[in-house]
């Protein structure tokens, strides 16, 4: 009986041994792909001269932003005057400066980009990055040639994007 007893404890520990042996672990590999920030801005530190005829035929410029992440961009005259998409040609001689009000105005098919404000025009990225094809278009008022002095009147746009 005595062996009887043990080979019955013994089975009962070995059940038990096994019992507590028997477990599951495991590992979870998370995987990331980052993708850095990349934007693009044709033409970016480059100046482009441009002359606007003064019978007031508009003059376009072209350029395109390719970014992947979200971009404000933005276009801002030297001589700001009269309020958003507004602008002065200046000149300037030792009897004094002259002022020439004009439209200027910045667009893409998907959105228009008020000129002279400062906060700039928020764009969010899209699924894929493509370019955003935009037009800056100037034109100056048709005015009779006799009532303006003979010079070069000057402005400049500065376009940025931030990201």
């Amino acid at each position: 009986m005595k062996l009887l007893f043990k080979l019955t404890s013994a089975l009962l520990l070995g059940t038990s041994a096994f019992a507590a042996h028997a477990a599951t672990q495991s590992v979870t590999v998370q995987y990331t792909l980052t993708v850095p920030t990349a934007c693009t801005l044709s033409k970016a530190g480059t100046t482009v001269a441009k002359s606007l005829p003064v019978d007031g035929t508009p003059v376009n410029e072209t350029f395109s932003v390719m970014c992947n992440a979200d971009y404000t961009i933005s276009a801002n005259t030297k001589n700001a005057s009269g309020g958003v998409n507004s602008s002065s040609l200046h000149y300037t001689s030792p009897q004094g400066s002259i002022f020439i009000q004009y439209p200027i105005n910045l667009s893409s098919p998907l959105r228009n980009v008020p000129v002279n404000n400062a906060a700039g025009t928020k764009v969010t990225a899209g699924l894929t990055a493509t370019p955003e094809i935009y037009t800056l278009t100037a034109s100056t008022p048709v005015l009779p040639l006799s009532s303006l002095r003979a010079a070069d009147y000057t402005d400049e746009v500065t376009i940025e994007i931030s990201y």
